[in-house]
């Protein structure tokens, strides 16, 4: 067998250092708990505010006191159709197309 001599002082030493980057892990176990809580209280904060979001988002003035001119985040649908020509522009042709006669000359 080999001769096994042993250092106390070598012992000691990686002993203290030991306790010395325990006690280090231990602050940053304690400083991570504290910053975890603190995430989840924020993260209840901003999941209560993204449900009144969607509340309010789906509120309109069908079913709420609001005024239909308050109606957000819908696209409202033209209350008629359009016929796709310019307004008034019948009646300028046919003044334009006029007949001409005596009788509208005298009056």
């Amino acid at each position: 067998m080999a001769n096994v001599v042993f250092d106390f002082q070598q012992a000691v030493f990686t002993i203290e250092s030991m306790v010395a980057k325990i006690e280090r892990q231990a602050q940053t176990i304690e400083k991570l708990l504290k910053e975890n809580e603190q995430l989840r209280q924020e993260n209840q904060q901003l999941k209560a505010r993204i449900a009144e979001l969607e509340v309010r988002t789906k509120k309109n003035s069908t079913n709420s006191h609001f005024p239909p001119s308050s109606d957000r985040f819908v696209e409202k649908s033209p209350s008629r159709q359009t016929s796709g020509k310019q307004p008034g522009i019948e009646e300028r042709r046919s003044a334009k197309y006029r007949i001409l006669t005596t009788e509208s000359f005298t009056a």
